[in-house]
């Protein structure tokens, strides 16, 4: 087996019936084209193709690009042997079905929005997926929540043993799927505004938001957002009618 690389983040899946079912619960269905990060060894990859599915698969260990074109030789498999988060052009896929990288998967969700991927189906951390799914008042509840949460739904699909993988991982995954909608991102002025207030009211998450948020006390007043209230209990919808308050005011 190629060797493990920890600079790139590198736990293979080889469970098959895993990897069955996460082509299965993603519902890729036959005649998509399907974007994979991190083709490993190619599990995910074999399942897609199986179910005559094409599939766009980037892989950035060198040592796994010949094995790779001669397991795929003549199949629905185009490789792109470079790093996803360098990636410059345009990706049309259908979805994302990908193990991807733990140690880089919020850059990684971040750049799959960019590129407008409708629907992402995902193997990650299990207390990353946590704060994900986050809801206000929970100790997981935090900027990132936040920011994914305004433009998807977010679907916890199921938990996946450390044995499924080599070598076996220091902790639990969860596949989840998050798919794209528009409704809260549209409703936001100033996406750069907006981010910013999220980051700022998060940057001390047990102080009151007045004062990780300077003199916005009347703002916060309009909003029907109490001056005492911290970042973490604040919906994401109160976020955003904050930041369209706040889009024409310096902050």
């Amino acid at each position: 087996m190629t060797n493990y690389k920890k600079n790139f983040g590198q736990n293979f899946l080889i469970n098959p019936t895993i990897a069955s079912r996460i082509v299965k619960e993603s519902g890729a269905s036959r005649g998509e084209t399907v974007l994979e990060i991190g083709a490993g060894r190619g599990i995910l990859t074999q399942c897609l193709i199986e179910k005559e599915i094409s599939v766009i698969a980037f892989e950035i260990d060198r040592e796994l690009f010949e094995f790779l074109k001669n397991k795929f030789e003549g199949t629905r498999v185009e490789f792109m042997f470079e790093d996803f988060l360098k990636f410059q052009g345009k990706i049309k896929a259908d979805r994302c079905v990908s193990n991807i990288p733990y140690n880089i998967s919020t850059p990684i969700i971040k750049k799959l929005f960019d590129l407008e991927i409708p629907s992402m189906t995902l193997m990650i951390q299990k207390e990353y997926a946590k704060r994900l799914m986050a809801k206000p008042k929970s100790k997981d509840y935090n900027s990132l929540s936040v920011f994914v949460q305004v433009r998807g739904k977010i679907d916890r699909l199921f938990d996946v043993d450390r044995k499924s993988f080599f070598p076996s991982p220091n902790v639990d995954s969860t596949v989840i799927q998050i798919t794209r909608t528009k409704e809260m991102e549209n409703k936001i002025k100033d996406m750069k505004k907006f981010e910013e207030i999220v980051k700022a009211s998060f940057s001390q998450k047990r102080k009151m938001i007045r004062n990780n948020l300077k003199d916005v006390d009347m703002i916060l007043k309009k909003a029907e957002i109490s001056p005492t209230q911290r970042a973490e209990e604040i919906p994401v919808e109160k976020f955003i009618e904050l930041s369209n308050l706040l889009s024409d005011d310096t902050f």
